[in-house]
């Protein structure tokens, strides 16, 4: 059950990076539509890439990934940063959102360079989520400031 939880969440998680980084550079080449047919594909393609592919990878990534701390028992101070990060992801996630909506009200000079600046911020996150996961590094010296009901189950104690 581990390793089919573990497939699961490293294929969203792959899927959802690939959405993250692909979503702003779609916003940022195709958003010059020059007519009306260009930008109602602009639209098309923004909003399904979003809400068809994105949104459902993110979801699959977290359940997947909540379902594996728990089945696994890991609950460890690198995992709690890691969570800190994937948050990250997931505000930027929504804000992508949000642009994508807004760009079908508004004109696009309002929000020329935000898809790049959100590619900008977005990728040092998920270097970072990736390097955490991949190094689980020893984080023991801030054990102290987490406090006990976040690195163990409810009813246990560290």
């Amino acid at each position: 059950m581990i390793a089919a939880l573990k497939f699961i969440h490293i294929a969203g998680l792959a899927g959802w990076c690939a959405a993250l980084i692909a979503l702003p550079l779609l916003m940022h080449a195709h958003g010059r539509a020059g007519n009306q047919r260009q930008y109602a594909r602009f639209r098309l393609v923004t909003h399904i890439g979003y809400i068809g592919f994105a949104t459902p990878a993110a979801l699959i990534t977290i359940i997947a990934g909540t379902g594996l701390i728990f089945a696994a028992q890991v609950f460890t101070p690198w995992l709690l940063v890691k969570l800190a990060f994937v948050a990250a992801m997931v505000l930027v996630h929504v804000w992508f959102g949000h642009m994508i909506q807004r760009s079908g009200e508004e004109l696009r000079s309002r929000w020329q360079g935000a898809p790049i600046a959100g590619l900008l911020i977005l990728l040092p996150v998920i270097a970072t989520v990736l390097g955490l996961v991949l190094v689980k590094p020893d984080l023991e010296r801030v054990r102290d400031l987490i406090p006990d009901q976040f690195l163990s189950p409810r009813g246990e104690s560290s």
